[in-house]
């Protein structure tokens, strides 16, 4: 169901990041500037048999992941459709991203 043929298309996670670089040539990035992506909230058990397996995640409304930035970076942040993947009944949720500055001063919300 995941990973058929006919589902090579589909929308992921590494699409949005080589879109997003294809649409801001200024930054002079390529695939081989792109690092792995984090999977936040997503919830992937390990079977008694070494398997992956994907489960609904654990994660609820409120939860957050707070970063410290030591450094200039760019980060892309994708809220996946993930049109393949059972979890959550087949609708991924909105989320909120607050990014503060040296100051704490919450310089941009979306």
């Amino acid at each position: 169901m995941r990973y058929a043929l006919d589902k090579k298309c589909m929308h992921a996670c590494r699409d949005s990041w080589l879109l997003a670089i294809a649409e801001n040539e200024e930054l002079g990035m390529d695939k081989s500037d792109i690092t792995h992506n984090i999977n936040f909230f997503m919830n992937v058990p390990i079977t008694s048999e070494g398997k992956l397996s994907f489960a609904d995640g654990i994660s609820g409304a409120g939860k957050y992941v707070e970063l410290e930035a030591m450094m200039d970076t760019i980060v892309l942040i994708s809220n996946c459709p993930q049109l393949n993947n059972p979890c959550n009944a087949y609708n991924p949720t909105p989320v909120e991203v607050l990014v503060w500055d040296q100051t704490g001063t919450n310089s941009q919300s979306s």
